[in-house]
């Protein structure tokens, strides 16, 4: 088993980021009880950034110009259900799952290039918990159903051409530890899904067969407060950001789906750090800050190790808790997403990449997503 040391510091500051998602999770959970994609399509002419909202019942979506520029799409935010903790983008770049705690549901929607979000007929399914995550397989034909509890389980779904989703039949495989707000990645081989306990200091391992069937695999004990897996471009490597360690995590991952711990791991943030993401030539990565208010960013070498860019951590706006950031295609611009903000609604705030990895405020206003608290990884932009 692998094993890394829980932090030594877990002070109130460190707990105050997600006190209000944990009350929020736990007032659902008392109230209700414990308990592949369409094909990639031809390319469209129109980028979206999509953001959607914990407490707010809608998916925001703003248009992304080639300059990085956002605007709002008419009648944006859509509806959709009550406690969203996880939104996830098909291959296609079109179609988008969302499960909402509140109702046990998870919902798919098809984005037109208005800019638009339709309900895909078939996709509005129930599960037998709150779902707290949601994961796609990396060609689409399988999805991945966290469902909160003490312990929680992992319910597999599969996607029909239409994006209807459909019952594989597979048992379903429970969670170790407490997993009331489990989220979980699929790793870019397809092979392996991870799942973070973000009480239980666990991640749980399991192989994916072609049907849908989980096998576990064990789990291994992570620092305190784990959210947000996410990995490198080329599938080596494993990142999960430990909130009350101030700290990021990185793993190896081996053939056999086992996890050793990178150079150097674990990798101060200078905050509470909330989901990382890697560039697409896969030698960079950020990661928001939530108490700390900045970003901070790496290179990221070959053996998966992680060091500080130049003038790292960068700083965010005033009143804001950074949650989430998405980078432009371009590999230019990035944006950062509050989880919340002292003007109540979600923000997105635009920084240029510079040649040299760090960032710098773009000088564009920061942009109102009309969602109110967008906790978890809740963000994605279409290719």
């Amino acid at each position: 088993m692998t094993s890394l040391s829980l932090p030594s510091r877990s002070g109130p500051v460190s707990r105050i980021l997600r006190c209000a998602a944990m009350a929020f999770i736990a007032m659902l959970l008392a109230v209700v009880g414990w308990s592949a994609a369409p094909g990639p399509a031809a390319a469209a002419t129109s980028r979206f950034l999509m953001v959607a909202g914990t407490a707010s019942m809608g998916i925001s979506v703003l248009r992304v110009a080639d300059d990085g520029t956002l605007t709002h799409v008419p009648n944006s935010p859509f509806p959709t259900g009550f406690g969203v903790l996880s939104l996830v983008l098909a291959p296609d770049g079109r179609t988008v799952y969302v499960p909402h705690a509140g109702d046990f549901g998870v919902s798919g929607y098809r984005l037109d290039d208005n800019g638009t979000l339709h309900p895909v007929p078939g996709a509005d399914i129930t599960v037998g918990g709150p779902p707290t995550a949601a994961t796609l397989s990396p060609d689409g034909k399988q999805l991945f159903v966290v469902v909160g509890g003490a312990p929680g389980h992992v319910e597999s779904f599969a996607v029909t051409p239409s994006g209807a989703l459909v019952p594989t039949g597979a048992p379903t495989v429970p969670v170790d530890g407490f997993s009331a707000v489990g989220m979980a990645a699929v790793d870019p081989s397809g092979r392996f899904l991870r799942v973070v306990t973000y009480l239980g200091n666990t991640m749980s391992n399991y192989a994916i067969s072609p049907d849908g069937t989980m096998t576990p695999l064990g789990a291994i004990e992570v620092k305190l407060g784990p959210v947000a897996p996410g990995f490198s471009r080329d599938g080596r490597y494993l990142y999960v950001s430990n909130e009350f360690g101030f700290d990021l995590s990185g793993f190896l991952i081996g053939d056999d789906g086992n996890l050793t711990p990178t150079p150097g791991s674990p990798y101060p943030t200078h905050g509470v750090p909330h989901g990382a993401v890697v560039t697409a030539d896969n030698t960079r990565l950020y990661v928001p800050n939530a108490m700390g208010q900045s970003i901070a960013g790496f290179d990221l070498h070959p053996d998966g190790r992680l060091t500080e860019l130049p003038g790292s951590p960068y700083a965010a706006p005033a009143a804001t808790l950074p949650g989430q950031v998405a980078l432009h295609p371009d590999g230019k611009t990035l944006y950062l997403i509050d989880v919340l903000t002292a003007q109540v609604t979600t923000r997105v705030h635009t920084y240029t990449i510079r040649d040299d990895g760090s960032l710098a405020p773009s000088g564009r206003p920061s942009v109102d997503t009309g969602v109110v608290m967008s906790d978890g990884p809740v963000v994605a932009i279409t290719p």
